[in-house]
């Protein structure tokens, strides 16, 4: 069941298939990716992430599965100004793309959303594979989630997460490189907060 559950889901998710006879047991939501995004921090910066796709899926207006691909080369620092440090930011945005994250290599991030369960009211606990930088990881947070009408709203808590848990050693305390002669390290916790907006079909 769960096998066939996420082939309807890809599918729902990649190529718009529906059919009356899923949509009486399921709703489907599919996420605005203009509109939504992963807002990060690490140490001193902050920025976000933009998703390339993503939804929900419903069963009595309850979220029961989901599965979002977030676009790594769209990572965006907000914390410095580009007028004044334009040279600046392009060169720690593809610093963070491609020595950090590898995003040629990696170019997606992707979040299966396995576990729901209701918290109170419209507060809930999320559980899933979180697959970054080809390693894949269970992840749990919190996110309020409300539907009004045809649209869905999920606003998570902040969580942190481990960069190194991922792989993800550059510039770690915890693997400094030994030809970096200013000895310079970024700290392994990342902070994250996911704003999305879905929209019924």
């Amino acid at each position: 069941m769960k096998k066939i559950f996420y082939l309807l889901l890809l599918l729902f998710i990649f190529t718009g298939f529906s059919s009356s006879a899923q949509q009486d047991k399921f709703n489907f939501y599919r996420v605005d990716n203009l509109k939504s995004k992963v807002i990060w921090k690490c140490d001193k910066h902050n920025g976000l992430i933009k998703l390339k796709a993503g939804g929900f899926v419903l069963e009595d207006k309850m979220p029961v599965g989901g599965l979002f691909v977030i676009d790594m080369h769209s990572i965006k620092d907000l914390d410095m100004d580009p007028k004044q440090f334009g040279t600046a930011v392009l060169i720690f945005e593809n610093t963070l793309k491609n020595e950090f994250f590898e995003a040629d290599k990696y170019p997606y991030a992707y979040f299966d959303l396995q576990e729901v369960q209701n918290i109170k009211g419209d507060l809930y606990q999320l559980t899933g594979d979180f697959t970054l930088h080809g390693i894949t990881n269970c992840l749990t947070f919190t996110a309020h989630i409300k539907i009004e009408g045809n649209t869905l709203t999920m606003t998570s808590d902040k969580f942190s997460i481990d960069r190194t848990d991922w792989g993800i050693y550059r510039m770690s305390p915890k693997r400094p490189y030994q030809d970096d002669e200013n000895g310079w390290t970024v700290q392994d916790k990342i902070v994250l907060k996911i704003s999305l907006i879905a929209h019924k079909e």
